[in-house]
C-alpha cells in the first residue's frame, strides 16, 4: 500500500538532493572559472613584464634585465618560473634550477594555457604567448604552481559537501514534520473511522482540512441514509413476515376445518406448503439480519448476552435441564451487530442443548480472530456428515423436530464477517462447533 507520507517524503527528498547537488556543481564551476580568470591576467601581466625585461641584440640573441625581474624567479623551486625562447636560444628562471620545461614556438599573437606537471612533481597552470619585439619573434612561457590552491579548492568542496549534507538532513527533517503536521487530521479521521466500526461513534466527528472535509460530510451523510435504510427495511420485513405469518395461521385453521376432514391428501398438502412457507419467511428473516454486518458495530458485553441465552434455553429444555458453563477471555467485548451475535450463538447453543445429554460448554477467546466454541456432550455426529451440516435444510437426524436452518443461517452470519466455522468431534463425546470471526478493533 502506497503512503502519502513516504511519497512525499521520497519526493521532496530527490529534489532538495538535485538542487544541491546542482548548486554545488555551480558553485564549484564558477571558483573554477573564477580562479582561471585571475590566473590568467596575473601570467599575462607577468609574460609582459618579462617581454619588457628583454633586450634583442642585432645577431638574434637577447638577455633579461635583472632589474625588471621579479625575485620569486631567482628562488629555487619557488612556485613562479618563466621560459623565454627565440629562434636561436631560450633562457629560463634561476626558480627552475636544474628542471626545464618544453616550449613551442608560437608566432606572434598566439596564446596557449594549459596544465603542466613542473618540478618536484608541482602542478603548473601555463600560459604561452608568442611576441614580435625588435624584428625577432619571441615565445614566453609564465607558469605558476596550483598545487596549494586545488587543495583549498578541494577542502572548500568537502567543507561545502559537509555543510549540504547537514542542510538537507535539517530540511529533510523540517519537512517530515511538516507532512506529518499536515497529515495529522487524517490520523484523526483513521481514528474516528476505527471508533465508528467499533460502534463506539455514530458518525465522523473530525475535521479535516479544506480536501478532506467534503469527503467526511459525505461519508457522514451516507452513513445516516444506510441507517435509515436499514431501519426501515428490517420494520417491512418485520411488518411482512407478521403479515405472511397471520395468513399461516388462517391457512393451517383451514386445512384443520370439517370440509377437509374427509379430504386427508389435501390436508396434508395444506399442510406441507404452509411449512414450507414458513421456513422460506424464517430464512429469509433470519438473512435480512445480516444487514447489520454492514453498519457501524456496537460494542457487545458477551458474559451478559451468553448467560441470557444460557437462561432462555434452559427454561425451553426444562426437562433436560442441560448444565451450561461458560469461560469468556477477561475484558473480551464483540465489536459487531448484536443482533448477528445473538442470532449465531441463540442457534448453536439451541442446537447443543437438543443433542446434548446435560453438559454444554462455551469458551470465547481472541487473538487474530474472534473465537467461540461451543461443545455438547451428546452422541455427536458422523464424521462422513460433518461437512454437510452448514447446508441449508440438512438434517442429520430426521426423527427430531427441526428446519435445518439453524447451522446453515450461523454459516452466513459467520461467512458476512469473512470468518470460518469448523466441526469435530468434542472431547466430551458431543459435537464440536469452533466459530472464528476476523474482526479488526
Amino acid at each position: 500500500m502506497n503512503s502519502l507520507k513516504r511519497r512525499l517524503s521520497i519526493g521532496l527528498t530527490f529534489t532538495l538532493s538535485l538542487l544541491i547537488l546542482l548548486q554545488w556543481a555551480l558553485i564549484t564551476l564558477v571558483i573554477e572559472r573564477v580562479t582561471e580568470t585571475q590566473l590568467l591576467e596575473r601570467l599575462e601581466n607577468e609574460s609582459e613584464g618579462l617581454l619588457a625585461s628583454v633586450e634583442v641584440n642585432p645577431d638574434g640573441s637577447f638577455y633579461l634585465s635583472s632589474l625588471r625581474l621579479s625575485s620569486l624567479y631567482q628562488r629555487p623551486f619557488s612556485g613562479h618560473y618563466y621560459v623565454v625562447c627565440s629562434v636561436a636560444s631560450c633562457k629560463q628562471s634561476r626558480s627552475l634550477w636544474d628542471e626545464s620545461l618544453k616550449i613551442e614556438q608560437l608566432s606572434s599573437g598566439q596564446k596557449i594555457q594549459s596544465l603542466l606537471n613542473g618540478p618536484n612533481e608541482e602542478r603548473l597552470f601555463s600560459l604561452q604567448r608568442g611576441y614580435f619585439k625588435q624584428g625577432h619573434s619571441l615565445t614566453i612561457m609564465v607558469g605558476q604552481n596550483i598545487s596549494e590552491l586545488e587543495e583549498d579548492i578541494f577542502q572548500f568542496q568537502m567543507l561545502y559537501s559537509l555543510v549540504s549534507a547537514i542542510g538537507l538532513f535539517v530540511l529533510l527533517l523540517i519537512q517530515w514534520l511538516i507532512v506529518g503536521k499536515a497529515l495529522q487530521p487524517l490520523q484523526h479521521i483513521q481514528q474516528q473511522l476505527s471508533r465508528l466500526r467499533r460502534g463506539e461513534t455514530e458518525a465522523i466527528e473530525a475535521q479535516g482540512p479544506e480536501e478532506i472535509q467534503p469527503m467526511v460530510e459525505e461519508l457522514n451523510r451516507l452513513l445516516k441514509t444506510m441507517t435509515r435504510k436499514t431501519h426501515r427495511s428490517r420494520a417491512a420485513l418485520g411488518n411482512l413476515a407478521h403479515a405472511l405469518k397471520t395468513r399461516l395461521t388462517l391457512l393451517n385453521q383451514t386445512a384443520e376445518s370439517s370440509e377437509l376432514k374427509g379430504m386427508p391428501e389435501t390436508q396434508n398438502a395444506l399442510h406441507q406448503v404452509s411449512q414450507h412457507m414458513e421456513q422460506i419467511i424464517e430464512r429469509e428473516l433470519k438473512r435480512a439480519r445480516l444487514l447489520g454486518a454492514s453498519m457501524p458495530g456496537k460494542k457487545v458485553d458477551l458474559e451478559q448476552e451468553i448467560a441470557e441465552i444460557s437462561r432462555t434455553l434452559q427454561l425451553l429444555y426444562r426437562d433436560k435441564s442441560p448444565i451450561i458453563d461458560w469461560e469468556i477471555e477477561a475484558g473480551l467485548l464483540f465489536f459487531g451487530d448484536r443482533e448477528d451475535l445473538l442470532e449465531m450463538l441463540g442457534n448453536l447453543l439451541e442446537n447443543a442443548c437438543k443433542w446434548c445429554r446435560k453438559r454444554i460448554n462455551i469458551h470465547v477467546y481472541q487473538n487474530q480472530y474472534c473465537c467461540f466454541v461451543v461443545e455438547d456432550d451428546g452422541q455427536g455426529c458422523d464424521e462422513s456428515k460433518m461437512s454437510q451440516l452448514p447446508q441449508r435444510g440438512f438434517r442429520a437426524d430426521e426423527s427430531v423436530p427441526g428446519s435445518g436452518l439453524g447451522l446453515a443461517i450461523v454459516s452466513d452470519i459467520v461467512e458476512s464477517y469473512g470468518g470460518e466455522i469448523r466441526f469435530s468431534q468434542s472431547s466430551m463425546g458431543g459435537l464440536k462447533v469452533e466459530v472464528r470471526l476476523l474482526l479488526t478493533v
